[in-house]
């Protein structure tokens, strides 16, 4: 059957197979884990999977989709759950086994990512292609920061394993992607909400220095380790710990 890809969905199903081997092989994927796949598409990457392991549960958006999976993986355990993964209820997702991997689409990759850290669910580690500015976006170097990668930071650690070129994928994307992988720390104490809040006030004029934000936050500014000349950007995360903590001092 052949498969109409939407673009609404942001479709664009990986077709090379020394990329699809390479992903599963880079997955560190064992026996024992139990793995969730968003957006199979037409199956591919699910096939390797299916090498690592002997079920799969896939959360796939396109209904026109899960008739052609069910048919191709009839003789596997394969679970396929129809519904947007931004609607799914990730509780049933957590567990120290849990893999969850997928190609995500463009439009929605951040959510996605931003959906998985802000759950606080227990998961072993996540393996995404996404496109390569939103991974450098979503990883905190050491010469500016983000309001995505420090708040990624807060949760997990992001690495870049490798970039996958647009002609790996049907249709062709015009960007590059890259394949990376979320580790959950295995314990922070830090509130997340209230640190999301923070930076959310910060990087609203990432522009401005920081002095114009703490303004918003304290009624007097306290005395800080980091000036208050430098810009958002330039910020560490131990220094938007500071102000966490002299935030909670307050309230």
């Amino acid at each position: 059957m052949r498969i109409r890809h939407k673009k609404s969905l942001g479709q664009n199903f990986l077709k090379d197979k020394l990329i699809l081997e390479r992903i599963v092989d880079s997955s560190e994927i064992n026996p024992t884990d139990d793995v969730y796949e968003i957006g199979p598409g037409d199956g591919a990457l699910t096939e390797f999977l299916f090498q690592k392991v002997n079920s799969i549960t896939a959360y796939e958006i396109d209904r026109s989709l899960v008739p052609i999976l069910n048919k191709k993986f009839s003789e596997r355990n394969l679970e396929i759950v129809n519904i947007d993964f931004l609607n799914a209820n990730l509780e049933e997702l957590s567990n120290a086994n849990s893999v969850i991997v997928g190609n995500l689409p463009y439009n929605v990759s951040s959510q996605i990512i931003l959906k998985i850290l802000e759950s606080k669910i227990t998961f072993k580690h996540c393996i995404f292609m996404v496109q390569k500015e939103m991974a450098n976006r979503f990883i905190l170097n050491q010469e500016k920061a983000s309001k995505l990668s420090l708040l990624a930071k807060l949760r997990a650690d992001i690495e870049e394993l490798f970039e996958i070129p647009p002609e790996a994928f049907n249709p062709m994307p015009k960007v590059t992607s890259s394949l990376i992988k979320i580790t959950p720390h295995k314990n922070y104490s830090q509130d997340f909400d209230t640190f999301k809040s923070i930076l959310t006030i910060a990087f609203a004029n990432p522009r401005k220095k920081i002095s114009y934000p703490l303004k918003a936050l304290f009624k007097t500014i306290p005395k800080f380790s980091f000036s208050l000349d430098l810009r958002p950007e330039d910020l560490a995360l131990d220094d938007y710990f500071e102000i966490l903590e002299e935030h909670e001092k307050q309230i």
